[in-house]
């Protein structure tokens, strides 16, 4: 692993870049968009209990946080449901989870060291009403503006996977602290209201940004299963599943990763996280997957280096990220579009709409990914994977 000084310095890129995308998600809707935004519904649930087990719904609980956990459900005008996950980063370490995100000056970045590398809690710039891209409803461009959507907040350190209370030490003092990692119970949660109160969908867009990309991806089986008669799409985004045996040995004991076993089998927790998509897609042959990154994404390759993958100024994930791509290609049901340059994430900015230098308009890309026709060929920018290109 990287020593302390060296995680901070690729923690603060990370973070930096982070602020960055929030500002994106977070720009001005029209005025129509924002009267259309009153129609998102904040939702507050309580714990309930499944199979003998109670879940409690919680941010991490982390110092200074507040544990109050929420969710946003919009109405559609169609038969199509979209349920997103949000992202914000992740911890599993000491190192990493005694620097929670927070709302006031937690959340204020100096530029030169990381005052937090996950979201402890719910942000402002959490809500979608906020948000461009998928959560456009006047983009007449948007194939799911009048899609119904489910958006699955994230504040836990867990990829929303995690089902543990950790106990971990300050690096500065030694002092005991704890994180409630508790995404996967949320979800457990969010999924029983959704049985209680949505309509069976005809089509269902399983989505995430970040570290939402592996949220998705850990609960689409479960959510399939739910309605096995709709037409079913998953799509990554910003979350390619490069990581070291290390991390995903750390996270395994600090979270508790709840890959489900009737999806993956009695050794779940063994599988790499870069075989999961494909794993998924070999298992559900009539569903669509999918995966978007750009060439040199600033976000994964700092965490990359962070789990030990190596020094952030190396070309080290992109090369990784080429080659486990080219091994996803091998599902008929597998495609991806990688862009050019380094920004993390596109489907909560305008850069849905904006982006197309991977061979095509990524929003026609989309659209047809999610249409009846055939499945559009996956998209790679032209000469973006050398390093001169960041």
């Amino acid at each position: 692993m990287l020593g302390s000084g060296k995680v901070w310095l690729v923690a603060a890129l990370f973070l930096c870049v982070f602020s960055q995308v929030d500002s994106v998600m977070a720009e001005p809707q029209s005025d129509g968009a924002a009267a259309a935004a009153s129609k998102w519904a904040r939702i507050e649930p309580q714990a309930i209990e499944l199979d003998g087990k109670v879940y409690s719904p919680t941010c991490s609980q982390a110092a200074g946080s507040d544990a109050t956990y929420a969710f946003w459900y919009q109405q559609g005008t169609a038969d199509g449901l979209v349920v997103f996950f949000d992202g914000g980063g992740s911890c599993w370490n000491d190192e990493t989870c005694c620097k929670p995100r927070l709302s006031g000056k937690g959340a204020v970045f100096d530029g030169a060291a990381a005052n937090s590398v996950f979201k402890a809690m719910i942000l402002p710039s959490d809500d979608p009403s906020r948000m461009s891209g998928l959560f456009d409803p006047h983009e007449t461009r948007n194939p799911v503006r009048d899609w119904s959507k489910v958006f699955i907040s994230y504040c836990t350190g867990d990829v929303h996977s995690g089902s543990n209370t950790a106990e971990y030490h300050d690096p500065a003092n030694g002092k005991p602290f704890k994180i409630e990692h508790r995404g996967w119970d949320n979800v457990q949660v969010v999924k029983e209201w959704m049985r209680k109160n949505l309509p069976k969908p005809h089509r269902i867009l399983i989505c995430g940004s970040s570290a939402g990309a592996y949220g998705a991806a850990t609960h689409f089986g479960p959510l399939r299963e739910m309605y096995p008669e709709a037409r079913a799409f998953y799509l990554g985004d910003g979350g390619m599943g490069v990581t070291t045996p290390e991390f995903e040995k750390a996270r395994n004991e600090s979270w508790n990763y709840m890959l489900p076993v009737s999806i993956f089998g009695a050794d779940a927790q063994k599988i790499p996280d870069r075989e999961v998509v494909a794993r998924l897609a070999a298992r559900f042959p009539e569903d669509r997957f999918a995966q978007y990154t750009t060439a040199h994404d600033v976000v994964q390759t700092n965490f990359y280096a962070q789990q030990g993958g190596g020094p952030a100024t190396t070309n080290a994930w992109t090369e990784k990220m080429s080659r486990e791509l080219e091994n996803r290609q091998s599902q008929t049901n597998f495609r991806s579009y990688v862009a050019e340059g380094s920004i993390h994430t596109i489907l909560r900015s305008q850069l849905v709409f904006n982006q197309s230098s991977g061979g095509m308009p990524f929003v026609d890309w989309l659209e047809k990914f999610l249409s009846d026709q055939s499945l559009p060929n996956s998209m790679m920018c032209s000469g973006c994977l050398s390093p001169t290109n960041k």
